[in-house]
């Protein structure tokens, strides 16, 4: 019996996680269901687990790969992979009852549909929601408000989530032969893989979302130095679609500038160094005036100012 999904989920050393995200996958009320586990190099007897797993259950598909990165273990996967269509779920993360079955339902209902995601929370190390995803994305916000259904189809589907990468990778729902196509995700392209995948299926078909949160986050601490990679890696994603976006939507390019601005900006003040996220958050302003963007201009002021102050003493 051909499975109607496939879920594909890459992991590396995620032996604490992985049967919570596991056991979610089981709540889903998809009878038709084929799980493919990528181990991606561990070393915490997660290939033993993944292999016990194998032997209780004949819809699991166990691979091994040697540190070859998510990227390309989603793609060795969905290559391995039967189904019609493909979810993805990272072993730190876990599922709310029923939302595969809401997103195939929403997505067979809607036929020009290649991809939909949905709305996620994240959580903090004592299991509490800190927030929604869509809250602090100011585009999602307000098309969850125009919207009074729980899915709708993004109208400029590719400008939307080029002005910020709003989808998050486990909410993601994508018809296999589309994935297949387009040759999946970009292995060149470190830490952005999965924003650049999203609007090259987004300039090639219409995407749907789905604004209940229906996928859980672990919020993790960041190094700095990964901040700045995943920093340059935006700028390279950014140039590689802004021309194709300007014919869709010209605002949607300089949204996308203001945040990355923004993000620079943000880092900077990590840093210390108010000087430099003051001018980050000036060219984020002139991309996009907002109101957040001049209080941030007024802390980086006021930040700049006790420096001086101090440096002086």
């Amino acid at each position: 019996m051909k499975p109607i999904v496939s879920v594909i989920i890459p992991s590396k050393n995620c032996l604490s996680t992985l049967p919570r995200a596991i056991e979610s996958i089981w709540q889903q009320g998809v009878s038709k269901i084929e799980i493919v586990i990528v181990d991606d190099g561990s070393t915490d007897k997660s290939w033993e687990w993944i292999c016990q797993l194998c032997r209780q259950y004949n819809n699991i598909i166990a691979l091994k790969l040697d540190s070859e990165g998510s990227a390309t273990a989603r793609n060795h996967a969905a290559r391995v992979a039967s189904g019609t269509y493909i979810a993805f779920l990272d072993a730190d993360k876990f599922w709310y009852q029923h939302k595969l079955q809401q997103q195939i339902t929403f997505m067979e209902e809607n036929p020009q549909l290649g991809i939909s995601f949905t709305n996620f929370e994240q959580i903090n190390d004592k299991s509490e929601v800190t927030h929604d995803r869509f809250t602090h994305c100011d585009y999602f916000k307000q098309q969850t408000l125009k919207h009074n259904q729980d899915a709708f189809i993004i109208p400029k589907g590719a400008a939307a989530i080029f002005s910020e990468n709003v989808i998050g990778t486990s909410t993601v729902l994508v018809r296999r032969d589309l994935y297949l196509a387009l040759d999946g995700f970009d292995h060149n392209i470190k830490l952005v893989a999965e924003w650049d995948l999203w609007l090259k299926i987004a300039l090639h078909t219409a995407i749907g979302c789905i604004k209940k949160p229906l996928t859980a986050s672990m919020r993790k601490k960041t190094m700095m130095s990964h901040q700045i990679k995943e920093l340059k890696a935006m700028e390279q994603v950014i140039k590689r679609y802004e021309n194709k976006i300007k014919t869709i939507d010209p605002y949607a390019v300089h949204s996308a500038h203001a945040h990355l601005s923004e993000s620079y900006a943000k880092y900077y003040r990590q840093k210390a160094c108010p000087t430099q996220a003051l001018a980050c958050d000036i060219r984020a302003l002139c991309e996009q005036p907002a109101p957040r963007h001049l209080r941030n201009i007024l802390t980086d002021l006021k930040l700049s100012i006790q420096n001086t102050i101090t440096y002086e003493y």
